[in-house]
């Protein structure tokens, strides 16, 4: 085993080798490397002459050390020892670990890699003295030697032996305070709702923007489907298997004009990194149990609450009756039936993905294949992806090469409405729940025996959920389609060794198809404003978005002595056009006959024409001496059809304004200077500090004009109405945010700590502004709102134990957020959002999201107690709370409650937030777990508003087992009552939880067995279990949830599908 070590240092030390002797022939004239292929032949020799004759000009002193393994004390050979910012300079340390390395006077670190260790950075010691590097085991993170950040900004890879079918769901692992992500459920691939930095957007939406290997990737959010509960998530096309690199940009977004407000994420695909070919086999399944449901009534319990409700009714409904004479009847209301089992089961996923790359000194490829079937705890709304994607770097001749990346992907998903609606009950997940024990889900016939019929709508008018799953079970009634693609090159001409020119064009198709039937057999006929009456319905819907986008840029760089001096500029343009058209039809000619057909009853047909174009100009300046002070500086012009033709606050040029965005950040790696080499214990500290300014262009493409669109008058007369007063001086919402930050290393470097703080100001806020009643319009988009954000994030990465085989880390981080409003329109007007029963409020001094409703103060337990406090509901003249009622706080002490005597009582937005890790290796095992937590974050738990509401005949919780039924009694459950005719149910504190929450959200268990064949490198086998616990006081499926990325909707649980308990068995076979 020792032997093949010593082998495998070997080989790497010849690669790297070979590696520098090419960075060597491609250095410019003071030695900054191009990443290219090397030229062949007389060319690199010659370059090789000219850099060495540099080199010797450079006043150099040598430095002599060992490297030794921190876990055993022992020499490590082969390491390749390099000065940090200059990899001219250069050594390999001998088999006893010794090495001698000239160093420019102007060094002070020294960067250490080997195959086998983490990467090491070292401060460079007074002159003569020798340097001891200890080498830390290769399990371990390289924590801040890989690169001195001079913005804040965070990086993950490795995405091996994982079960994610979304990089969303790999980034709330591993990210943890570095941006928050919520996911949206529990169906496959709904990916997530995610914010960098807290909100910095009140109607602009929040989500940061999206590259992908250099291309601007457009999410669609915002863009709604026809089934309740879901997105098309565009990030769902690519595989976690083909991603190398994600980094999160937390500031210093100025590159990215009118688009980086929010943050920025980008996404590198993997590349060929090195010429030999290999293969790598991916495969693995999963079992996922069914989430955490509310517990609801059996038969017997809900016939009493039945009963309770019908109050003093004298007629017995057909449900409670006992039909003692009726067999058939009888049959079919008296069940003890548990519609949840209709509706969920356990489901299983399987993942399967081919990488190979390989290449040659002309040109090298990347190409990976890959497929995913997961089946969803709901029943039919299982999601398929097929995915493949080819990125290859192709030398043409010695000055120019070219890189050219495909990508293909195409989703399908079965689907039918999720969560709890407003409107007509069609979702499986909550007729499941509240539809009544007592009825069956097939027909009896006539003498009690269940056939294979399933059972109409009931007296209730609620749909049977087993006939909307199965009736609407085809490719064309309930099935969404995805395709996504996506062609991109970059020629690079190097126009000599200091100056590049390179042009990125990229063009990218998104289609999404989508049906969505209601059937006719079991579901109750309605109607809608003026419409014939249904019995069926069928709708359709197509999209189209294309995006062509061209990044023109020259790119100089050059060495002065310590100085490194990096510059590029450049002209981006963006063009997307959008179209869509949606048709609606009812009453086919049968369930099994969806298609719409002219002779099909309510047609409509609706449909959208977007465009809009955008184009920046951008220049960035990087210099760095010694990698000690680094100064980089941006700035970009970006001018875009969505902004009004009279924008005000940027510069305009002809008809079009353009917004400025600088950007000015700075970074001092103090533990470099001489003054600390005597400080004990902190090994490496860097503080940055930067202010950059970047926008929001996310509105609305015709907001800034005026426009007409079609209505209907008597479902008949189509006619023309306004729909939209455009302000022209719309523009760009903009984001100026100051930050501060430290990275440090202590003890040896067992301990990497990060902090950054930032604060950031909201301008020219996106907001609604009043309108006059004369144009029947109520409001108009307008930039009159402010807002401020602050927060910090903190990491801490610890190795705990470094052994000979074994190594322990544990890895941690907390962030903190806090918004307030500081400007609203029409002279600061409160704004009050209704949401599924509920208010959110934007008042000017407090956080976007707050729950604005009724307090509580239990419930009266004894006519006395209500009398005493002689509360009326809705007016002096109301009804009388009595026993039984909830007893609402009347805050304006009037005697009356109503709309005064609302308050906040709720607030979304955590305290804290963030994850936690641990990651052991014992020789060939690894064992990781990652969890995640939150707290001091509120709930509104629309979900149990409906299902505790106590007001129709709706199956109900078991948590109403405990309502108020006599005199006396003590409970925080009010009476039920048909109608809730005092409102008891109201949006009060009653449904405002606490959603703090700690989720162990992976553990994973994986050993690879080594091989040294020609054909196989090594297999790893592994597994893994998600979301094994979580511990939390929320009564919800669960806490970790996001309706929307708009701020304003955070907080809402409406029932979507929660996460279940996974276990998952892989395998990774390396060729």
């Amino acid at each position: 085993m020792k032997n093949n070590k010593n082998l495998y240092s070997i080989c790497f030390c010849m690669a790297l080798a070979g590696s520098l002797q090419t960075t060597y022939g491609q250095v410019d004239a003071e030695g900054v490397a191009d990443s290219t292929l090397s030229a062949a032949g007389g060319e690199t020799d010659s370059l090789q002459i000219v850099v060495q004759r540099e080199m010797n000009k450079i006043p150099t002193v040598v430095y002599k050390g060992a490297l030794v393994d921190a876990a055993t004390g022992g020499p490590v050979q082969g390491g390749i020892i390099q000065v940090a910012g200059d990899d001219r300079f250069s050594s390999i340390s001998d088999e006893q670990g010794a090495f001698e390395i000239k160093v420019p006077l102007y060094a002070n670190q020294l960067l250490v890699r080997t195959p086998t260790y983490a990467l090491a950075r070292v401060h460079l010691a007074g002159k003569g003295k020798e340097l001891v590097v200890r080498m830390y085991s290769e399990h371990f993170s390289n924590g801040y030697a890989n690169e001195v950040r001079v913005t804040n900004k965070s990086s993950v890879g490795d995405f091996s032996a994982n079960s994610s079918l979304t990089v969303e769901e790999e980034m709330a692992k591993k990210l943890g305070a570095d941006l928050r992500v919520l996911l949206r459920s529990g169906n496959p691939a709904q990916g997530a709702n995610m914010f960098i930095g807290g909100y910095n957007s009140l109607n602009g939406g929040g989500q940061p923007l999206f590259v992908v290997d250099g291309v601007i990737l457009d999410t669609q959010n915002g863009r709604s489907l026809m089934h309740e509960g879901y997105v098309n998530n565009v990030l769902s096309a690519i595989s976690v298997n083909d991603i190398e690199k994600v980094t999160v940009l937390k500031n210093a977004t100025a590159l990215y004009g009118a688009k980086g407000a929010n943050g920025v994420v980008v996404i590198e695909t993997k590349r060929a990194k090195s010429m030999a070919t290999r293969i790598d086999v991916d495969i693995y399944g999963a079992v996922e149990l069914l989430p955490k449901l509310p517990s609801m009534m059996n038969a017997g319990q809900y016939r009493l609450y039945a009963t309770d409700v019908m109050g003093n009714v004298t007629e017995t409904p057909d449900f409670l009756d006992d039909f003692t004479t009726d067999k058939q009847k009888y049959a079919m209301y008296h069940n003890d039936t548990d519609w949840k089992d209709y509706v969920y089961h356990e489901a299983f996923t399987q993942n399967y993905g081919v990488n190979v790359q390989g290449g040659d000194d002309v040109a090298n490829y990347n190409l990976s294949i890959g497929y995913a079937n997961a089946q969803s705890t709901l029943k039919y709304n299982d999601f398929a992806r097929l995915n493949m994607r080819f990125n290859t770097d192709v030398k043409f001749m010695k000055n120019l090469d070219c890189s050219l990346d495909v990508a293909y992907s195409n989703t399908t998903r079965n689907l039918r409405d999720d969560g709890m609606g407003s409107g007509q009950a069609l979702s499986p997940g909550m007729l499941g729940l509240i539809k009544s024990p007592v009825l069956a889900a097939y027909n009896p016939d006539q003498y009690g025996r269940f056939t294979a019929s399933m059972a109409d709508y009931d007296c209730f008018n609620l749909s049977n959920p087993l006939s909307i799953l199965e009736n609407g079970d085809a490719s064309n009634k309930n099935r969404l389609e995805y395709t996504l693609f996506s062609l991109s090159a970059m020629p690079k001409w190097k126009i000599n060794r200091n100056l590049t020119l390179s042009e990125k064009v990229s063009y990218v198709l998104n289609n999404v198809t989508e049906r969505s039937f209601i059937p006719d057999e079991g579901v109750p006929t309605f109607t809608e404003s003026g419409d014939d009456m249904t019995a069926n319905r069928s709708r359709a819907y197509s999209s189209k978005q294309l995006s062509v986008a061209s990044d023109t840029r020259i790119d100089w760089s050059c060495r002065y002595g310590g100085h490194v001096i990096h510059l590029f500029g450049g002209f981006r343009y963006l063009s997307d056009s959008f179209n869509s058209d949606a048709i609606r039809a009812d009453n086919s000619a049968g369930d099994k006959l969806p298609n719409i057909t002219n002779e099909m009853k309510n047609r409509k047909v609706d449909g959208i024409i977007e465009e809009w174009k955008s184009t920046a100009v951008y220049v960035n300046a990087d210099w760095n001496y010694a990698d000690k002070y680094f100064l980089q500086g941006t700035l970009t012009a970006e001018t875009s059809t969505r902004f009004g033709r009279n924008a005000t606050g940027g510069v305009k040029l002809g008809d079009y304004v353009w917004g400025i965005f600088p950007s000015l950040q700075a970074a001092w790696v103090v533990s470099a200077e001489p003054f600390f080499q005597n400080v004990k214990g902190i090994d490496y500290l860097k503080l940055n500090v930067g202010i950059d300014q970047s926008g929001n262009d996310n509105i609305d493409c015709f907001a800034s004009r005026s426009y007409f669109a079609p209505s209907a008058f008597l479902n008949h007369t189509s006619g023309l109405s306004l729909a939209n007063i455009g302000n022209d001086k719309l523009k760009w919402e903009t984001v100026t945010r100051i930050s501060v930050g430290l990275d440090m290393s202590v003890w040896h470097d067992r301990l990497s700590l990060g902090f950054n703080y930032y604060k950031s100001y909201v301008n020219n806020m996106l907001a609604y502004k009043t309108l006059g009643g004369v144009s029947g319009l109520r409001n108009y988009w307008s930039n009159e709102g402010k807002m401020e954000n602050q927060g910090f994030d903190v990491a801490a990465v610890a190795k705990v134990m470094a052994l000979k085989d074994f190594s322990w880390e544990i890895s941690a981080s907390v962030g903190h957020y806090k918004n307030e409003v500081t400007a609203l329109p029409d002279n600061d007007k409160t704004v009050y959002t209704s949401v599924y029963g509920g208010e959110v409020m934007t008042k000017v001094g407090n956080p976007i999201g707050l729950f604005y409703g009724y307090k509580t103060q239990g419930v009266f337990a004894t006519s006395e107690e209500a009398a005493e406090t002689d509360l009326r509901n809705g007016s002096k003249n109301g009804s009388a709370f009595r026993a039984g009622d909830v007893h609402f706080s009347d805050l304006v002490a009037d005697g009356v409650i109503d709309n005064k005597d609302k308050d906040v009582i709720g607030d979304p937005n955590p305290d804290i937030f963030g994850n936690f890790g641990t990651s052991l290796h014992y020789k060939n095992w690894t064992l990781d777990a990652f969890f995640s937590y939150s707290l001091g974050n509120d709930i509104y738990n629309y979900q149990r508003a409906v299902l505790e509401s106590g007001s129709s005949y709706n199956n109900q919780t078991t948590a109403l087992l405990n309502r108020w039924t006599s005199e006396g009694q003590q409970t925080s459950i009010p009476r039920v009552e048909y109608g809730d005719r005092m409102r008891n149910a109201r949006f009060s504190d009653r449904w405002i939880e606490d959603g703090s929450y700690l989720k162990l959200k992976t553990l994973s268990l994986s050993y690879r067995f080594p091989f040294n064949l020609t054909f196989l490198q090594g297999i790893t086998v592994w597994g893994a279990a998600n979301n094994l616990f979580t511990c939390t006081k929320y009564l919800g499926s669960d806490p970790e949830l996001s309706i929307s990325g708009n701020p304003i909707y955070q907080g809402i649980d409406r029932g979507l599908l929660g996460h279940g308990r996974s276990f998952v068995l892989g395998v990774k076979i390396n060729l």
